[in-house]
């Protein structure tokens, strides 16, 4: 119990830290880098990147109590599917709603 524990806790502290590094680091994202100059002025990547390392925030508790699970279907719905299910939702709502996040 107390391996599966700390290797949980590894999991919410990697994740955690890739959501420091985007925040910190936005332009590493995924794209960016390739996108022409002009595209690139036109978009706001600082709040593309703080909704990107909130949504990996909210997956780190479900990280940290996915051991309190009493099911091995629960424990990997926690540990995995949750945080995933959210930087996904997120990423799909960056790209449909892309207007939001161009620089006024």
């Amino acid at each position: 119990m107390v391996a599966i524990f700390l290797s949980c806790c590894f999991c919410a502290l990697v994740w955690g830290a890739i959501g420091l590094f985007v925040r910190r680091y936005p332009e590493t994202m995924a794209g960016y880098n390739t996108m022409p100059r002009k595209k690139r002025e036109k978009i706001d990547i600082h709040r593309i990147a703080r909704w990107t390392s909130n949504s990996m925030y909210l997956g780190v508790p479900f990280m940290l109590l996915s051991p309190l699970m009493p099911t091995k279907g629960l424990f990997l719905a926690m540990l995995v599917g949750i945080p995933v299910g959210l930087l996904l939702a997120v990423a799909i709502y960056v790209n449909l709603c892309a207007r939001k996040f161009e620089k006024r």
